[in-house]
């Protein structure tokens, strides 16, 4: 029996253990053991996980964060992903039963994608529309949507947090990012790697794992969540616009 490793949520900044006190375990795929212990998510988790993303979007520092610092933010983030390539692709190998060659090529190419949404942070641009009414001026704006749901799938854990979180805080949004039950660890250091490097605020980025689909679909009907992002199967797609569409959110 390996030893087990103890993994916590992501919210406002800080690990944190579950509300209710429940967890659940994390297998090695080539060994067939348990190698982790991961918090379960609960509605009281996602409650204070949601909780804590409003408030970064209409109270917090990020709110005041123009485009161009977010840009720098996110391109710290490629930097870190460079210099911790072999660490993440172990972690993923690990979690996933991917082969390490597979995930370490791959995460060697990763920073391109935040380099590349870093850029894009300040080339929203809105633009002046022509209109028939003389001595007026129509402008379009881009704004924030607000607090993005994101759930993910277990096949490419990093690389779908990635598209997902890169794109949403490039826009200036905060993110509630539930990974996949089978391999959640890999977007927990992610939350590790942006509390101790990066100067992007608490709350913008939580993270909360459960061990079944339930906490996907309770981000969807959170009424204070303004999208969700879902990449995974048919069946729980459907699940999920359903569910969002009690409070007509994008999805």
């Amino acid at each position: 029996m390996t030893d087990i490793t103890t993994y916590r949520h992501f919210i406002n900044g800080e690990y944190v253990d579950p509300i209710d006190g429940e967890w659940f375990d994390s297998d090695d795929p080539y060994k067939g053991e348990v190698w982790a212990r991961v918090a379960r998510g609960t509605k009281a988790d996602v409650d204070a996980a949601v909780a804590a993303a409003k408030a970064a979007m209409f109270d917090g520092p990020w709110t005041k964060t123009h485009a161009s610092q977010r840009g720098k933010m996110m391109r710290k983030l490629g930097d870190l992903v460079v210099e911790n390539a072999e660490r993440l692709a172990q972690i993923e190998v690990r979690d996933n039963g991917k082969l390490y060659s597979e995930m370490l090529g791959q995460l060697r190419y990763h920073p391109e994608w935040w380099w590349y949404y870093a850029g894009l942070a300040d080339k929203v641009e809105g633009s002046v529309v022509p209109i028939d009414k003389p001595d007026h001026l129509a402008l379009t704006t881009h704004e924030p949507v607000g607090v993005v749901g994101a759930i993910t799938a277990w096949n490419f854990p990093l690389y779908l947090n990635l598209c997902k979180v890169g794109p949403a805080l490039a826009a200036g949004n905060t993110v509630v990012l539930k990974p996949p039950p089978d391999t959640p660890w890999s977007a927990t250091h992610l939350g590790k790697l942006i509390v101790e490097n990066t100067d992007i605020p608490a709350g913008v980025l939580n993270i909360v794992a459960s061990s079944d689909h339930g906490l996907g679909e309770m981000l969807s009907a959170d009424p204070r969540v303004d999208l969700v992002t879902f990449t995974g199967s048919t069946v729980t797609g459907r699940r999920v616009m359903q569910t969002a569409s009690a409070t007509v959110k994008k999805v």
